[in-house]
């Protein structure tokens, strides 16, 4: 019996390792074509339903070739994507449309990669990942890596071979999108529902298909160029700055009312503060997730018919609202100027005169060096060389009243770049605090222009935008000011001119 029991172990041993081994790259790929028969469609057209944050809506897509539009509805927000052949467009909720060329190109590069089945025919750009499961069922997971995109991790059914989920990083951790409801279309397997969450289930997003159309014909018109909504006024508006404790803000007319806003590039919306929403009679909407300072909900939707700045105006705004005043240290402001306001034209911060200027596009020259920025995530990120040895995407952050903030994702994949352990101290954004520690970076260059010496505070949160995977950190107010800054973010661009106090 001794030696019987022996050789059953050693035969559950061999099953074991065998259901363990890595399998073939090539049998994985096998298996997904026959589940989905993934072949490339001349044309598909897709509608249905948009679900989640308190928010409800629609979808409709169309693809033809390597034209595709993808248009959105959730709540008050209707946002549009479009692709013609490599390059891809989107136009948010306040009409604003912006090429990608950054993070967001990449990850549609590998997404694409993987939709069309062309990862399919280039198995050399696809790696075993590991086991895993999903609600009981034995997964593969592999990771697919497009030409010039980012990785994104496939789990592939091992009894089906269908999709059951993608994953990637987005900002401060790893989102996921689940497939099911498959359905047979024309002879193609369709995922009819999607779940995207970034873990918090209480802001998923669920996408339901409800029609599908396979090789019908899609009108040239749906794929014109996207129509760009600018400030509305002539000429170029100069308006004094305000100090609004340690930051920088502006008045706004709302309703003939003025409030004071802060002017942020580092928002990627206009944010209004709860109470002044109540004083303005908007109707709040939904309950979307916010990654301030830390990760919380509290964050809703409003239509803003008019928001007058000198004798310009930004019309039928789609914004934010969330209370402010736990926020920014204490300081007293009615609201944000992110993202809608600096993509709406050319916007300049002249810290010499203490004024800012805008206008429509072309109304004035920028002057100094261009910088070119990724906008893709609706904040202006630039590559800045650190210490003379790492080149390192940075979101420019008028927002931020200090000098540089790094975060700790980007501290701890780089041991040494700063002296670690000094004084403490509280950074304050929208949504709560954050602990940090005081340090300093020996050298920063940026368009050409070289800081050295500078104050840097190091964010110690594990997630919130602080805690972001793409870029190392924010370059402050403190280090615009040396600078007149120019933002041209409807091309991607920033302009520094030197000041009499500029290094």
């Amino acid at each position: 019996m001794a030696i019987a029991f022996g050789v059953l172990l050693g035969a559950l041993g061999d099953v074991a390792r065998a259901a363990d081994a890595p399998p073939d790259v090539a049998t994985i790929l096998a298996a997904y074509d026959r589940a989905t028969n993934a072949a490339d469609a001349a044309t598909i057209e897709t509608e249905g339903t948009l679900s989640g944050q308190g928010l409800t809506g629609d979808f409709h897509s169309w693809r033809r070739g390597d034209d595709e539009r993808d248009d959105e509805r959730l709540g008050p927000r209707v946002e549009t994507t479009l692709r013609r052949g490599t390059r891809i467009w989107v136009r948010n909720a306040n009409g604003n449309v912006h090429e990608l060329r950054g993070v967001l190109l990449r990850r549609a590069l590998t997404a694409d990669f993987i939709d069309s089945g062309a990862f399919l025919h280039d198995p050399a750009r696809v790696h075993f990942a590991g086991f895993g499961t999903i609600a009981g069922k034995r997964m593969w997971r592999i990771t697919v890596d497009a030409a010039g995109g980012d990785p994104e991790t496939l789990w592939i059914g091992v009894d089906d071979g269908l999709p059951a989920r993608t994953e990637y990083v987005d900002g401060d951790g790893t989102t996921f999108v689940d497939l099911s409801d498959w359905r047979t279309v024309d002879g193609q397997k369709i995922a009819f529902r999607s779940v995207t969450t970034d873990g918090d289930h209480a802001f998923d997003l669920i996408e339901q298909t409800t029609q599908v159309r396979i090789g019908q014909p899609i009108a040239d018109e749906r794929f014109a160029p996207l129509a760009v909504r600018t400030f509305a006024g002539e000429g170029v508006q100069t308006v004094p700055l305000l100090q609004i404790g340690s930051h920088i803000g502006c008045t706004v007319s709302i309703g003939g009312e003025s409030y004071a806003f802060l002017i942020d590039t580092g928002a990627q919306n206009v944010l209004i503060d709860t109470h002044a929403a109540r004083r303005m009679h908007l109707d709040e909407e939904g309950s979307l997730e916010v990654r301030g300072a830390i990760r919380t909900g509290g964050l809703h939707v409003a239509r803003l018919p008019h928001l007058a700045i000198a004798g310009a105006s930004l019309d039928d705004l789609v914004v934010a609202t969330i209370d402010l005043q736990s926020a920014n240290g204490g300081s007293a402001v009615d609201g944000i100027l992110g993202f809608p306001f600096f993509a709406s034209g050319l916007v300049q911060l002249d810290f010499a005169d203490d004024v800012m200027r805008f206008g429509p596009p072309g109304s004035f020259v920028p002057p100094g060096r261009r910088i070119d920025l990724d906008v893709d995530r609706e904040i202006p990120e630039a590559t800045v060389r650190l210490n003379d040895a790492l080149d390192v995407p940075f979101i420019i952050d008028s927002g931020n009243s200090g000098d540089v903030l790094l975060y700790r994702p980007f501290v701890d994949a780089h041991p040494g770049v700063v002296a670690t352990g000094g004084a403490r101290s509280v950074n304050y954004g929208v949504g709560g605090t954050d602990a940090t520690y005081r340090t300093h970076i020996a050298s920063l260059r940026v368009g050409g222009f070289s800081l050295d010496h500078l104050a840097a505070d190091v964010v110690l949160a594990s997630s919130g935008a602080f805690a972001d995977r793409v870029d190392g950190g924010n370059l402050g107010l403190d280090v615009l000011r040396r600078f007149i800054v120019t933002f041209d973010l409807g091309n991607a661009a920033m302009y520094l001119s030197q000041t009499a106090t500029s290094p």
